[in-house]
């Protein structure tokens, strides 16, 4: 099971990639607190505070092709339905920006219906619309 985001944002393939493959990006629309792995086979951490309590969430970067593809795989987290998942970011060059397919791939379908997966899918939503913001306007939401 995938969540996919097919998105046109008004950056350049460049800006997007910097966006999602380097800890200025990440600090700018996902987590203010974190280290990234910016080669592949790199480990990143990401900490989010959650109410209070520090969540912290591990991935390795699989695949960095400049301004056209990442890959992170998901190493460690608090939730369970993440192990093994990989978020992947696929951007290609498009009138007046970027289009871009963002998704949060490889979900076990045991967790179809169950709130660690549309948990999952609804925080995307905010962090995607971060990504968007970040990348057009300069300024995202990150947690």
């Amino acid at each position: 099971m995938d969540i996919t985001h097919n998105l046109t944002i008004k950056a350049s393939p460049e800006a997007i990639y910097n966006a999602v493959a380097t800890k200025n990006g990440i600090t700018g629309w996902w987590s203010k607190d974190c280290t990234v792995g910016e080669t592949e086979g790199k480990k990143s951490l990401l900490k989010f505070n959650k109410e209070g309590t520090i969540v912290e969430m591990g991935f390795r970067t699989l695949t960095l092709i400049p301004n056209k593809k990442v890959v992170w795989e998901c190493t460690e987290n608090g939730n369970p339905a993440w192990l093994g998942t990989k978020i992947v970011t696929e951007i290609s060059a498009a009138e007046g920006g970027s289009k871009v397919v963002f998704s949060h791939a490889d979900f076990d379908e045991k967790w179809k219906g169950q709130d660690p997966f549309e948990m999952t899918k609804g925080g995307w939503k905010h962090f995607v619309s971060s990504l968007v913001a970040y990348c057009e306007e300069g300024v995202g939401q990150p947690w």
